[in-house]
């Protein structure tokens, strides 16, 4: 179901633009600039949910402060706040979320390119005689072929596969896909740079250029982090222990961490999705929060809690 919902559109959609550039690091810049325009509306809503939340953090404080002993009546009050200002406690994190799947289905689409972007039907026998054929042309030069079947060389070794053509039959050959992207080489993963750097051989510039991917990636990602918590208001509510901010503050922490984790070890393409999509997101939350200022934005904020103080107040008179 997933293949058919998610990986198969966003192969089409890569293949197009790939077809059209000519460049698999460009096909991705792009693709990823695609998605983030076609998400806008969702991340506008998301926006607009986060403001609301920066608002309402002054009656928070006072709630956390008057029921400070009593965290069952503050999280229901907190709910009641929540509530009549139609304030998401997820809203913020929703295109974050929606976001997994792309990425889950985009890492099939990276990773199998010869099936998505060159349309190979691995059931072909002409496809199967061809497999074998690279596999036994690139036996000798790299060990540890000779057990891979056509079917283990289909689901893991496509980038390999795409590249060995080109070694075997020449930069015509309709398998060859260009990975060479401002001088990086994205058929590799930035962990491959690593171990160019432990055996101290710089003979591949292209390789060992790929570290710079997870270090963007990081940085962008922290920067998107940052403006996201300051707009959320969290920046300015350290002391809210109420369990969406501590989930909140949680994913804010291991985002950064994940976004390494990933971008070091899986191909190089995702990383390359990573630091634009962070990117792109980063202009988006400056441009509409100046949008937002520029409009003003107001709305009534419902404080049930204030009123019910100042009602306690009139009677005692």
């Amino acid at each position: 179901m997933f293949e058919y919902l998610i990986t198969r559109p966003l192969g089409w959609i890569i293949e197009q633009i790939y077809s059209l550039v000519a460049n698999y690091g460009l096909a991705i810049i792009i693709f990823t600039v695609l998605i983030k325009l076609i998400l806008l509306p969702l991340n506008i809503k998301s926006q607009k949910s986060m403001r609301k939340t920066q608002k309402i953090q002054p009656i928070l404080q006072e709630l956390q402060k008057k029921y400070a002993n009593d965290q069952e009546k503050l999280n229901r009050e907190m709910m009641k706040l929540y509530k009549e200002n139609n304030v998401s406690m997820t809203g913020g994190c929703l295109p974050m979320l929606i976001q997994m799947p792309i990425l889950i289905g985009l890492y099939q689409v990276i990773q199998k390119p010869l099936s998505y972007l060159v349309g190979v039907d691995w059931m072909a026998q002409d496809v199967i005689d061809k497999v074998y054929m690279l596999r036994d042309a690139m036996a000798a030069s790299i060990g540890n072929l000779a057990t891979q079947t056509e079917e283990m060389l289909a689901r893991t070794y496509q980038i390999q596969l795409s590249q060995w053509a080109g070694i075997v039959n020449g930069q015509g050959d309709p398998w060859v896909l260009n990975f060479n992207f401002l001088g990086l080489d994205l058929a590799n993963t930035p962990m491959a740079a690593l171990n160019y750097l432990m055996r101290l051989d710089f003979s591949n510039p292209g390789v060992i250029a790929l570290l710079l991917i997870p270090v963007l990636a990081v940085a962008s990602q922290m920067l998107t982090t940052k403006l996201t918590q300051i707009q959320s208001g969290q920046q300015n509510n350290k002391n809210d222990n109420s369990t969406a901010n501590q989930m909140s503050k949680s994913m804010m922490l291991m985002m950064p961490i994940m976004t390494g984790v990933f971008t070091f070890t899986l191909p190089s393409g995702i990383g390359v999705y990573w630091i634009v999509s962070s990117l792109v997101q980063l202009i988006q939350q400056l441009a509409l929060n100046k949008y937002f200022e520029t409009k003003g934005d107001d709305f009534e904020i419902k404080a049930p809690e204030r009123k019910q103080l100042h009602g306690k107040k009139r009677k005692k008179r």
